[in-house]
Formats: C-alpha cells, structure tokens, sequence
C-alpha cells in the first residue's frame, strides 16, 4: 500500500506593524517548498479571488452540481459582495476537486481580502486578516478537511486596524525582499522559483490596496541592444500580468524596461548572466 503525504503548509507571516517579519510553521515534521510550474492547456486549475467586496471563482470544475456548490457557498459572504463567476468544465480532474474548492471558498469568508489557486494537488492560498488569533483557528481547522497529498502554501498579512494603513505600509514597502524574479534564457518565462516569489508580492500589494507597484525588467547583456530592451519590457508585462491575474488591478502596475543598462553582476559568466536576467519591484502610496 503507497501511504501518500500528510498535507503541508509552508507560511509566511508578514505582520505589518512597524516590522515586517517572516517566519515558517508546519503541521508536519518537515516543510516541504512548493514549485510552481506553468500550467498546460488542460491542466486542472481554480482561483478564488476576494478584493474590495468582489468575489470571483474562475477556472476548472468537476460538474453542474459542483459549480452550483460554490455559488451557494459565495451567497454566504457578506451581502455586499459581488460575485463573478468563469467556470470551465473539464469533467476529468482529482477526486479531491469539489471538496478542496468549497472548503477554500469558505476559509476564505474570514478574511478581509485574499485568494486561493488550486493546481492539481498544490493549493496555495492569500489571505489578508485582522485578527490573528482567530485566522489560525479557522486555518486549522480548514487543514483537517485537506485531503492527504495536498501541499498547501499560506501567505498571510496581518494587519492592525488602530494603525494608519498608508504608514504601515510604507515601511512594508521598505523592509519587504521579495527576491529574485529570473527568467530562462533569451525569454520571458519565468524560472520556477519565480512562482512563490511573485506570490509573496501579490499577498503584499492586496494588504496595500492604495500603492502603486512599479515593475521593471532587465536582460543580460547577450545579443543585440534593442532586442534586449524589448525583452525587458515582455519580462515586466509577463511579471504584470500574473499579478493582475493575482487580483491586482492594472492600473495600479507602471511597467518599465531598461535591458542590460543595469546589470547586478558580472555579464562574462554564465552564473552573472542568470542574475542579470530579472526583475525588479517597488512600491509606493499613491496618496
């Protein structure tokens, strides 16, 4: 008999409050990273988007009564709320499908704002919360419906609501690393451990509901100039548009590219060169 995996969950806890700090918990012995990879044409995949009294469930699903589900399940969020909905039926997807989606959509009620994408059997969820005490509760309780061999990923923002938001978030601003955004060679996809990355950010920019995010793109120094300037900018838009996928408004993102103007390391070794391909992100109050 194959015994599969008890679910993990890797968390980052970004508590904005004059720091920002990150740390790791597990329900298990060990923390197992999660690598994202691109999804295929028809791969399972479902995203939970909750943003400024806008819910949104789009992507694969099992069956009529599955969909019917999960509306049923969103008409219990606050009355305000406006529900959009963009399903795909695929019919063939894990057994845990149904169940996995609706017990995220519920988790998800106890957030100010946040998200979940489900791909196959990796769940990664966002979740911007006030009261910390009682999201950890609601967490765990949620991980005990989590079938066995789903990897969950948490990235959650606590925010205290006596403090000034824009304050709070400038210093995020200034204490938050994302870390490297790298792409593959003479291209605009994404390295794997570009994923998690982004997503530590899009969890950052929907707690700063109010902040500009500034994406610029750089190359190495390989090939011709302009053709490097063009691919920074493709690297920048491809950074924008899975943020806006993220839930970010596209408003909120300025895209920029520069080339190989600014390197950060040395461009006549193959390591240096893999440096140099990236992105770089900022943010900024807009008021």
């Amino acid at each position: 008999m194959i015994k599969t995996p008890a679910p993990k969950t890797a968390i980052a806890l970004l508590l904005v409050g004059g720091m920002l700090i990150a740390s790791l918990l597990d329900k298990s012995d060990e923390i197992e990273s999660t690598t994202n990879e691109p999804q295929s044409a028809q791969s399972p995949l479902f995203q939970i988007h909750r943003l400024q009294g806008e819910l949104t469930l789009s992507g694969h699903t099992s069956s009529q009564k599955h969909e019917d589900t999960l509306l049923q399940i969103a008409k219990s969020f606050d009355s305000n709320n406006h529900v959009l909905s963009d399903f795909e039926p695929l019919g063939i997807v894990p057994a845990h499908w149904a169940a996995t989606t609706g017990e995220a959509l519920k988790l998800l009620q106890h957030t100010s704002s946040g998200g979940a994408t489900l791909s196959m059997d990796t769940l990664q969820i966002r979740a911007v919360v006030i009261d910390a005490a009682h999201w950890r509760h609601r967490f765990d309780a949620f991980l005990e419906t989590v079938s066995h061999g789903i990897t969950v990923t948490l990235d959650t923002i606590l925010v205290d609501p006596a403090i000034s938001i824009p304050s709070i978030c400038e210093r995020a601003f200034r204490s938050f690393e994302h870390g490297r955004i790298n792409f593959e060679e003479s291209s605009a996809e994404f390295r794997s451990s570009a994923y998690p990355r982004m997503d530590r950010l899009i969890a950052l920019a929907l707690a700063c509901e109010d902040a500009e995010i500034f994406i610029t793109g750089h190359t190495d120094a390989s090939g011709n100039e302009s053709w490097n300037q063009q691919l920074s900018v493709r690297r920048a838009r491809a950074v924008g548009d899975y943020m806006a996928n993220g839930g970010i408004e596209r408003d909120r993102l300025r895209i920029a590219g520069v080339g190989s103007a600014e390197p950060v390391a040395d461009d006549s070794t193959r390591y240096g060169r893999s440096l140099n391909r990236r992105i770089e992100v900022s943010l900024s109050n807009r008021y």
